[in-house]
């Protein structure tokens, strides 16, 4: 069995490690959800995750639909003569502001098609920390919990970002 920092969470599936007192044979699935809400307890109280936060406060405003690429894939942020420019593979997106560019850049790499973004630009703004640092929170947690298996970690990932775009799309 590797060697566990302090830091890792106990996770069923893994190496018969237990997070709620039983333990799975190793050959089992990976509990995705049970990962996710795992990382959600271990990072404290007073923060939420994406899709709380979407739900909580980007859904309760007059918010306008924005098509993203639809693939989980790496953004950069450009700047642009017009304003700022989120490029995803060929698809560019044209933002008036660094704020909007931040929000769209977090859902293009979570692999969204669609998004919900708010017309005031001040509640993007003011939601931008808190999305990011649970998404860095998210991909930070995956890593800490599989540190020496990559491709693990990028298939724990893929499937964690499979279930929160599910979870934003029936909002």
């Amino acid at each position: 069995m590797p060697k566990r920092t302090a830091g890792q969470l106990n996770l069923p599936g893994l190496y018969e490690l237990r997070i709620t007192g039983k333990t799975s044979p190793r050959k089992s699935r990976i509990p995705h959800r049970e990962i996710l809400k795992a990382l959600q307890q271990a990072s404290g109280m007073g923060s939420r995750g994406l899709i709380e936060i979407y739900h909580s406060e980007v859904l309760t405003v007059k918010t306008r639909t924005i098509r993203l690429l639809g693939r989980k894939i790496s953004a950069h942020i450009f700047n642009t003569l017009l304003g700022f420019e989120v490029k995803a593979s060929f698809k560019r997106i044209q933002c008036p502001d660094m704020a909007t560019a931040r929000y769209l850049k977090i859902f293009t790499e979570l692999g969204c098609r669609t998004i919900k973004l708010p017309y005031d630009p001040t509640v993007t703004a003011r939601l931008l920390p808190e999305l990011e640092v649970a998404q860095e929170r998210l991909v930070s947690g995956v890593r800490l919990l599989f540190p020496q298996n990559k491709d693990l970690q990028l298939y724990v990932l893929r499937h964690i970002c499979r279930y929160i775009r599910h979870r934003l799309r029936d909002a």
